[in-house]
Parts: structure tokens; sequence; C-alpha cells
């Protein structure tokens, strides 16, 4: 699904260009998303370096949705800065 919005555990908004969410055979315990265009790098890059699970709120195409992510990787050198995340927790929100 299309992410519209991401924001942060302390209201920080994710600024982006496109994001999609995926959840896995309708299972909220498993979902990753995929944000191109990032500029937030540093965010990411810091959770990425230090292992840290970050609770993030995203808004969607289908309602809004939380739970915690690992930061899975980045691609600051692609011209979209890409960023992959894998959910940590259960989606929140989340209807089947």
């Amino acid at each position: 699904m299309k992410i519209d919005k991401i924001v942060t555990e302390k209201n920080d908004k994710i600024m982006f260009e496109t994001g999609e969410l995926h959840v896995k055979n309708d299972d909220p315990e498993q979902w990753e998303a995929t944000i191109n265009g990032v500029e937030n790098q540093r965010f990411f890059m810091e959770a990425l370096r230090d292992s840290r699970k970050e609770h993030l709120t995203f808004e969607t195409d289908a309602g809004t949705m939380d739970g915690f992510v690992a930061v899975e990787g980045m691609d600051p050198a692609a011209t979209q800065n890409i960023v992959t995340l894998t959910g940590a927790s259960t989606l929140n929100g989340y209807k089947q």
C-alpha cells in the first residue's frame, strides 16, 4: 500500500518522495516498508549504526498504522536515497 506520511515517536515528520508498505501473507507480524527519496537520512543512519528499533506511524491509503521498525538497509549513493525497513513488532491498525 502507498505511504503518504511517516512520523517518528517524537512527532518529527520524515520527508520522502514515495513509499510502499508491504504486509506479507496478510500477517501484521510480517511487514516491511521501502521509502524512496528520503531527506532525513541521519535518522535512519543512526538507527542502522546503533541497531536501534524505531517506532514509526504511517499514514497510508488504507489508514493509519504504526509499529517498531529495524532499518534493514540504506542506499544513500543511489539517486533515490532508498531506505528499507523491516517490521520489528505487530503493525497496529492493519486490517486484513
